[in-house]
């Protein structure tokens, strides 16, 4: 099977920080191709640039919904402007294409904090069948405007779920998002209890001067 990185940005991000990731994704992405769509140029794999158009959660799934068209490929696996992954995330191959998988080893630096926190999965850290993941966005997007700003929780403003439900798979390492309060989202729910280091990073700490 045939897969390949989608990576999707409104460009909210510092660009210093935004190239650093891109950076850490390159260098373990191995032969798998790149298709991005983004709000400003960026000069990563297959890039179409929309124009400010504006964060909301509505147009990161027409952002998602065009990259996916774009990739011609079994399976994509997400990545985000504000995220570092493992490299065995990019190694996943799904078992099934009718179906999305979440990674669940997840955590997130919380905005000017030196540690981890337990995150639950979410459309940053998975892997999916690439139809089927475009059957889902066709039918949520369909008869919807082009863009739009005020769905910031789309598709929830029309009463229906991102997804009806998905397969899970957890990578030997984790996965983590870094809140810069420059992204759609200042704040993300996640767990309780405070994690200093983890395993391949280190420490959330020695991240933050790292990437920030």
């Amino acid at each position: 099977m045939k897969g390949a990185i989608i990576y999707i940005s409104s460009n909210r991000e510092k660009p210093e920080f935004e190239n650093k990731i891109n950076l850490d994704m390159l260098s373990k992405k191995g032969e798998l191709p790149i298709f991005s769509v983004t709000q400003k140029p960026m000069y990563l794999g297959n890039n179409r640039c929309v124009g400010d158009v504006g964060a909301s959660g509505f147009n990161f799934c027409r952002q998602l919904q065009m990259v996916i068209e774009a990739a011609n490929v079994d399976y994509v696996i997400s990545c985000e402007a504000d995220c570092l992954y493992s490299p065995d995330y990019f190694k996943f191959v799904p078992p099934k294409l009718d179906a999305v998988y979440r990674n669940t080893n997840n955590y997130v630096i919380p905005y000017k904090q030196d540690v981890f926190y337990s995150k639950d999965s979410q459309t940053a850290f998975q892997v999916a069948g690439t139809q089927f993941l475009l059957d889902r966005l066709n039918y949520l997007l369909k008869g919807q405007p082009q863009w739009n700003t005020e769905m910031k929780n789309f598709p929830k403003e029309i009463g229906k779920p991102f997804l009806e439900g998905w397969e899970t798979f957890k990578t030997k390492y984790g996965c983590f998002q870094i809140k810069t309060n420059e992204g759609m989202r200042r704040q993300t729910r996640h767990g309780k209890e405070p994690v200093l280091s983890l395993p391949y990073w280190g420490s959330a700490k020695k991240i933050r001067e790292k990437y920030l």
